[in-house]
């Protein structure tokens, strides 16, 4: 049996596929197109012009991951948009044969990482619209616990101290 690309070695699914993509050590590039989900029907097949004027931006939670592989060696000294041409003509007349996605269309989005460097390109109307930062992890947001514990612990709100300390015992 042919292991697919979302599989690992042993044929388990591959998870936080993006996360692999950006650890990569290697030429890489991701196809992304839109979860099927009933809430975000509107921005399928949608150019960027018409996302700006619904007040939208692309947004990473609304897609999942339909394609990953090592970038072909012989476009290694090629322009990003040249590959980014030659990767919709190969999504469009011959699909890899593990590829479940729908052809590449307006909406989908495209990840490329050679040197070290990433660069993400949205599937427009005509040609692709770079989408810095689309990839990047969100902070971790520090727990309500967390913030309640700090605004206790700092001075200005609790000025005599620890009541543990002015008592001289413990409670």
């Amino acid at each position: 049996m042919q292991q697919k690309w979302n599989q690992n070695f042993d044929g388990e699914p591959m998870t936080d596929i993006p996360q692999k993509f950006l650890n990569a050590g290697c030429d890489v590039y991701m196809v992304m197109q839109l979860r099927h989900d009933e809430k975000i029907l509107d921005e399928r097949f949608a150019s960027m012009r018409e996302l700006h004027r619904r007040g939208k931006t692309p947004d990473p939670e609304h897609y999942e991951v339909t394609y990953y592989a090592d970038l072909p060696a012989m476009w290694q000294d090629v322009p990003d948009n040249e590959v980014l041409e030659e990767l919709f003509q190969m999504f469009n007349i011959s699909r890899p044969q593990d590829f479940e996605g729908h052809s590449l269309s307006v909406s989908d989005v495209i990840a490329i990482k050679r040197n070290g460097e990433v660069s993400v390109h949205y599937v427009d109307s005509i040609g692709f619209k770079e989408l810095p930062g689309f990839l990047d992890t969100k902070p971790e947001r520090p727990s309500v616990l967390m913030n309640l514990k700090e605004k206790c612990d700092a001075p200005e709100c609790n000025p005599g101290g620890c009541k543990k300390e002015r008592s001289g015992h413990e409670l």
